[in-house]
């Protein structure tokens, strides 16, 4: 099953159910990026609404990582990233459970939910070296050389000893989750990177659930560019 989308429009994520074929426990499977159009966020957030738990990835609040690309992008002036802002979900708006398994490995969250001074600062450092790597690499590749930008379950995805242990983390979440709760009428989602998706939805299909029909695409970024002409180079702006 595919998982994220590129096309001559732009780039989508889906949001896509699991569930045994006996019923129960439901797992709404959102992959996502750092960086996209407000209202992908705020779809993203709507959708979030139904669910009675939220495993997200490593904090509430904007992303740097996702400011840094988008800036970057300005800067080298690519079209793509008209409108773009860090992702930014507020989690603690829904009201229910929302459990980061990853939460030690990131500074504790603004908690006005802001980026912080530091970040900020390693943003503006950060941003004319990426945004100069962009303009003299860039070549219709979202990733550089790391990670085409379609995705499906059966997609191996390079990872370091840090990605692993974060996959390791949120399965140990999910595999606690599915034990206790499995007989309930209940939907649970995972919101993290989208390169870490394969192994969940895999992990998934291993424990018996099932794709329901239905799956629902969300527009992240789009362009009205020219194929040839796009030179967007974007190694870690979706996940990691």
């Amino acid at each position: 099953m595919q998982l994220t989308e590129m096309s001559v429009v732009g780039f989508r994520t889906s949001v896509t159910v699991f569930q045994r074929p006996g019923g129960g426990l439901r797992w709404v499977i959102i992959p996502t990026i750092h960086m996209g159009h407000a209202d992908y966020f705020w779809a993203i957030w709507q959708r979030l609404r139904s669910c009675q738990a939220v495993i997200a990835e490593i904090a509430d609040g904007p992303s740097s990582t996702g400011m840094l690309y988008a800036d970057a992008m300005r800067l080298a002036r690519q079209r793509a990233s008209r409108d773009l802002v860090p992702q930014d979900i507020d989690y603690g708006a829904l009201g229910v459970p929302i459990i980061f398994p990853d939460e030690y490995l990131a500074p504790p969250p603004d908690p006005e939910r802001r980026i912080s001074r530091e970040e900020r600062l390693l943003v503006r450092i950060r941003k004319p070296f990426l945004a100069l790597e962009m303009a003299l690499t860039g070549d219709g590749d979202w990733f550089g050389n790391r990670q085409n930008l379609d995705l499906y379950d059966s997609t191996e995805v390079e990872r370091d000893a840090t990605d692993i242990e974060r996959e390791e983390l949120l399965l140990g979440v999910l595999h606690e989750i599915d034990g206790e709760f499995a007989a309930e009428d209940m939907e649970v989602a995972v919101v993290f990177g989208a390169l870490h998706m394969p192994t969940v939805v895999r992990d998934l299909i291993r424990l018996g659930h099932r794709v329901m029909p239905g799956a629902q695409w969300l527009t992240a970024i789009d362009y009205d560019e020219p194929p040839h002409l796009r030179k967007p180079s974007l190694d870690g702006w979706m996940n990691w």
